[in-house]
């Protein structure tokens, strides 16, 4: 692997050097208010340390393409390959494979973080750019345990300063602005109930298929450290390619299946539009728990109190993968062709009906309307906002973490409710644990972390 890391950079990091460094660097920077930070970056440029750089990586570093005050300041990968790419591309950029290296020893030469790597890294690599007081671009869904919520719900309250995103482009979309504006007037009366559904789940590009084992151990790449794609893993996994690079979302371990996958592109609208709180229950319906993967034909059915700006007491989110559709005669709507990764909402007076790209068919009295007025919205670039705000402007932002740890929570009840199938789970969202099962509070709420690799902890 390629670097161009000085020698004084080059010593291996260990657990007690990652926490005695971070310790000193998080008070050095701590000690400065974020009025004096942001006027610092006003007047130099938004330093930006990406971990992983393939795949959806290479759409965030084009997000910001033009911008004159980034600056790549370093990159982080596990496969050697990407690595070689990436320096080529930004030659003055430092290189690591190892993350925890660039916050043990270079955590003076940047001011951001990109997290673009598998769901159960995002939390330890998250939490120790928010013990070290750096804004922070991540992916979704935005972590993969339930428990994780929490440390970056704490983590943000002990950082207030830091400017945070969440990896949801799709809601910048005019379309889904427009959605959001329309339901928080309540231009089709007030809501109902809604159906979410995803698409189907089957070996492709991104996932192998339902309910399957790990594939056999296959020969690692000598390009790849294994090592450190496991990361705070303490099971040992057989590599093999539908876990690296792309197939990991199959797998109990390290993704969340469909569910989770599309959830914060999905369920973000309701979010937008009601600000609603935590879910009171949960209870996903599938022909089987998952084995080592993720299941599939999952029916989960999201209840929140309702009342007030909602008709009924209750307020129900019905989210479904495999194209899972509601019936349309019984929601007394027209037969309409539809795909998969829709959102509908059901309200007094009509439907909504939104598309993941920003479509929208708008019903009433149970014929789709052509002339619907929709609100107009002003346009915002969901990188380049993020980082402005970060060099200390005063944009606003679709999905701080502040609400996109609420998004996600939804979509991981969701999947973590498909190991124990047609149960209902009642969630104290307060306290993060379940009311009426102590088995599921042991087995879905939390994971062990391997020892070098468990997040900080920060508030």
């Amino acid at each position: 692997m390629k670097t161009n890391e000085s020698p004084s950079h080059r010593s291996p990091v260990t657990r007690r050097s990652f926490l005695k460094t971070g310790a000193i660097a998080t008070a050095g920077i701590a000690s400065l208010s974020f009025a004096a930070r942001a006027q610092t970056n006003k007047n130099s440029r938004l330093r930006i340390f990406q971990i992983g750089v393939g795949g959806i990586g290479g759409m965030q570093r084009g997000g910001l393409k033009g911008h004159e005050r980034v600056e790549w300041a370093g990159f982080c990968d596990v496969d050697a390959v990407e690595l070689d790419k990436i320096k080529k591309e930004h030659p003055t950029a430092w290189t690591t494979k190892d993350y925890r290296e660039a916050f043990a020893n270079r955590v003076g030469d940047f001011d951001a973080v990109i997290v673009d790597t598998p769901d159960f890294h995002h939390a330890p690599m998250m939490m120790a750019a928010i013990q070290h007081n750096k804004h922070i671009y991540g992916q979704k869904p935005l972590v993969h345990q339930l428990s994780e919520l929490r440390m970056i719900r704490d983590g943000l309250a002990a950082r207030p300063g830091l400017v945070t995103q969440m990896g949801n482009q799709r809601a910048c979309n005019r379309g889904r602005m427009a959605s959001v504006e329309m339901l928080r007037n309540n231009q089709l009366g007030r809501p109902i109930e809604a159906f979410v559904w995803t698409g189907g789940v089957s070996r492709g590009h991104y996932f192998a298929d339902p309910w399957a084992k790990y594939t056999a151990a296959q020969p690692v790449p000598s390009t790849l450290d294994w090592n450190l794609w496991r990361g705070p893993l303490t099971q040992e996994m057989p590599y093999s390619e539908d876990l690296a690079p792309r197939r990991w979302r199959t797998y109990w371990e390290t993704g969340g299946g469909q569910l989770a996958d599309w959830g914060c592109h999905l369920l973000d609208l309701l979010y937008f539009a009601y600000d609603l709180p935590s879910p009171e229950a949960v209870i996903t319906h599938t022909p089987k728990p998952p084995s080592d993967s993720h299941t599939a034909h999952n029916l989960s059915t999201i209840t929140y109190p309702g009342g007030g700006k909602f008709v009924r007491e209750k307020f129900v989110v019905h989210y479904n993968d495999d194209a899972l559709l509601p019936s349309f005669a019984a929601l007394n709507l027209p037969p309409t062709k539809v795909g998969a990764n829709h959102t509908m909402v059901v309200c007094e007076e009509g439907t909504l009906l939104l598309q993941a790209d920003g479509r929208i068919t708008v019903f009433r009295k149970g014929k789709e309307v052509d002339d619907e007025p929709y609100p107009k919205t002003e346009p915002r670039d969901h990188w380049k906002d993020w980082a402005d705000n970060c060099l200390g402007a005063k944009k606003p932002l679709w999905t701080p973490f502040e609400i996109g740890w609420r998004i996600t929570e939804p979509a991981l009840l969701s999947v973590k409710a498909t190991r124990y199938p047609g149960q209902e789970l009642r969630w104290d969202g307060a306290n993060f644990r379940f009311t009426n099962h102590d088995e599921a509070n042991k087995t879905i709420v939390s994971r062990d972390y391997r020892d070098g690799f468990a997040p900080a902890k920060v508030g």
